[in-house]
């Protein structure tokens, strides 16, 4: 990993071969072009969090459906700093899961070798991470406390979208804010179904659904 220093102390840092960008918070005319660009979705801090209202508040328990490598909770904790961030992924090839047999093939070994990343990747956050190494789905049965924010990046399609967010609502705190990753239409299919999930949800119970590309969320009033 290469570190580049910048302004705010926190630099801006390029992991290879990914090319994943943490950039300040404050972000700079060219860091918004760069955001802007076909390389949003790789590049740190997220709006969730950047944007996020909760931004700044003490002992915020969150949780990240979809960790894959940790580099995205490894932002949470950075900007948000949650005292609890449970991680939830099950790192295995289901049956419906075919957005990561797409991108996995028949193999468990690459899910196997992004857990281990992801899990050094926040070895210095480990009082604050907990590991839920189930399906979103059954590891909401296990989250016994109220939650600040929820990030949806598991499984794209609209069904699995649909149950996130109806599984995870009603653990959000008043205030809280519930959002996820990929809000592109197009951009590649098996996304599409996050907008038509995101905005159904947002329409049907008169609530007001932010985008930021390439994330949305809402505040539950």
């Amino acid at each position: 990993m290469r570190k580049y220093s910048g302004t705010s102390g926190q630099g801006l840092i390029i992991s290879s071969p990914a090319a994943l960008k943490y950039l300040r918070p404050e972000l700079s005319e060219v860091e918004i072009v760069d955001v802007l660009s076909d390389l949003k979705h790789r590049i740190f801090p997220r709006p969730f969090e950047r944007l996020n209202p909760l931004r700044g508040r003490d002992g915020l328990v969150g949780v990240e459906i979809g960790v894959c490598g940790g580099e995205h909770a490894l932002s949470l904790h950075r900007i948000l700093t949650p005292a609890r961030l449970y991680c939830i992924d099950p790192y295995s090839l289901y049956g419906e899961y075919d957005e990561g047999k797409n991108h996995y093939g028949v193999d468990q070994a690459p899910l196997h070798v992004a857990e281990i990343s992801a899990r050094e990747l926040l070895a210095d956050y480990a009082g604050q991470t907990v590991w839920i190494r189930k399906t979103s789905a059954d590891a909401a049965k296990d989250i016994n406390e109220p939650l600040d924010f929820v990030y949806v990046d598991g499984n794209h399609a609209e069904q699995f979208v649909r149950e996130d967010i109806r599984n995870y609502w009603p653990l959000v705190k008043r205030g809280g804010v519930l959002g996820g990753h990929d809000f592109y239409n197009g951009f590649q299919s098996e996304h599409d179904g996050v907008i038509a999930a995101a905005m159904s949800f947002a329409i049907e119970n008169k609530l007001s659904l932010k985008v930021e590309l390439p994330d949305w969320w809402i505040v539950k009033p």
